[in-house]
């Protein structure tokens, strides 16, 4: 149950228990006030007949006088019965516009009061006989606490949407703050809140506002970095080659010439070592081109990404033939080249690690761009990573390694992109790296 539901129902839990308890002490006070008033109008109404019989009463005729005088009382009704038992005269009470429900009589209707008065006439005895009839009470007590539990129940009614209101914009303002602190996830830094509603909201959001910009700032200054690294990187790869091909190559050719040299001396021992070492001279140089080639893809890329990455495919192929590899790449329009470079890196790493460590039978490549953003793909169908479920599948040492994955975390980041890889359970590894293409605009 979400915490406005339990705001909102306790609240209301609480309002009909203090509904309840006010209906509770209206209805003891409501019997306690009817049983006071009808016993109040009952004793006065005693009372009176008893003066009013002091007197000397020599007929009936004064008798129903007296008995006609609570015709329309509201709490007595008097009537003269003879010795018989029969009623000769009987008062009524005054009608009523508004009598109180039946359950509401049964609830509060206090115990019945009777007296009889007992009269002496010369040859006529009678008694006068007064019962209490609470109806009329009840129909005013009965005004009085429907009106009173109304006006309750529409405060709690009134209190209920007051809260809900409140508790509502507390509710919009969490789940826009959610949605903020979501979109700070997905590193979208130039989220921002209004600053707006009530104090402690607009602190909230102020604060929210400094963090998102706190973190923008952070960003900037990492995706400097990650390419300060890139471009170290590329400068040291470059040395490297440059290095290889200075120094060692000059010495390789010199290996071959003196080889050349010791297979004219006519011996059957000097041609084999002559052929020996030129065999050897030339393995090691296929290797210092092989290497040269990932060092420095740099001349690739200046017929384009998609030339380059057929050369790669092209390279692999000739060294595994029984992998096939498949490519797709759809490119609309012409990328940066720190895009294309960091593309090919991709490609160049995820493919690498597929071959030597997933033992595949398919690779496939996904170079897509449009929708301002370039999207590459790399899926083998090897044994996939060795993880385990709760390992951190960037952190596989088969499939794609520790360095491998670094490094093109870095370029993604770099580039403020996104990189996903997913152990396909008897399906290989899945590589996918998101690059926006479109200019990033970092919030003021």
């Amino acid at each position: 149950m979400s915490l406005k539901f339990r705001v909102l129902g306790s609240i209301a839990a609480l309002l009909v228990l203090s509904l309840l308890a006010g209906a509770v002490l209206l209805s003891i006070h409501a019997h306690a006030l009817i049983d006071l008033e009808v016993r109040t109008a009952f004793s006065g109404a005693a009372q009176s007949v008893r003066d009013t019989l002091r007197s000397d009463v020599q007929h009936t005729v004064t008798l129903r006088e007296v008995v006609s005088s609570f015709q329309g009382q509201r709490h007595v009704r008097a009537a003269l019965v003879n010795e018989k038992g029969k009623v000769i005269v009987q008062s009524d009470i005054g009608p009523l516009s508004d009598p109180a429900p039946a359950w509401f009589a049964r609830l509060m209707a206090p115990p019945p009061l009777t007296t009889r008065i007992p009269i002496a006439l010369p040859g006529f005895p009678c008694v006068v006989v007064l019962t209490s009839v609470p109806s009329s009470e009840l129909a005013e007590v009965w005004g009085h606490v429907r009106d009173a539990f109304v006006i309750m129940l529409l405060f709690c009614v009134s209190t209920m949407a007051v809260v809900s209101l409140a508790v509502g914009a507390a509710s919009r303002f969490l789940d826009r703050f959610q949605t903020g602190l979501q979109a700070i996830s997905d590193s979208r830094y130039e989220t921002r809140m209004d600053v707006k509603g009530p104090p402690e909201f607009a602190r909230l959001a102020q604060g929210f506002n400094h963090m998102a910009s706190q973190l923008s700032a952070f960003s900037s200054a990492n995706r400097q970095l990650y390419a300060q690294l890139q471009n170290a990187q590329e400068e040291e790869r470059a040395e490297i080659a440059r290095d290889l091909h200075d120094e060692v190559g000059p010495y390789l050719f010199a290996l071959q010439v003196d080889a050349k040299a010791i297979g004219k001396i006519d011996t059957p021992e000097a041609s084999r070592l002559s052929a020996s070492v030129r065999e050897a001279v030339v393995h090691i140089q296929r290797h210092v081109r092989n290497i040269l080639r990932q060092l420095r893809p740099v001349t690739q890329l200046e017929f384009g990404l998609e030339a380059a990455v057929g050369d790669l495919i092209a390279f692999w192929t000739r060294r595994n033939p029984e992998i096939r590899f498949e490519r797709n790449i759809r490119l609309h329009g012409t990328l940066e080249r720190r895009h294309e470079e960091a593309a090919y890196r991709i490609v160049q790493e995820a493919v690498s690690n597929a071959v030597r460590h997933g033992n595949p039978a398919l690779v496939r490549v996904d170079i897509q761009s449009g929708a301002g953003e370039l999207t590459v793909s790399v899926q083998d169908d090897g044994g996939g990573t060795k993880a385990s479920a709760e390992d951190d599948i960037s952190l596989a040492p088969l499939s794609l390694g520790k360095a491998g994955i670094s490094g093109m975390r870095e370029r993604v980041l770099a580039l403020k992109g996104k990189l996903d890889i997913e152990n396909i359970p008897g399906h290989g590894v899945r590589l996918c790296a998101v690059l926006p293409l479109a200019r990033e605009v970092e919030p003021a």
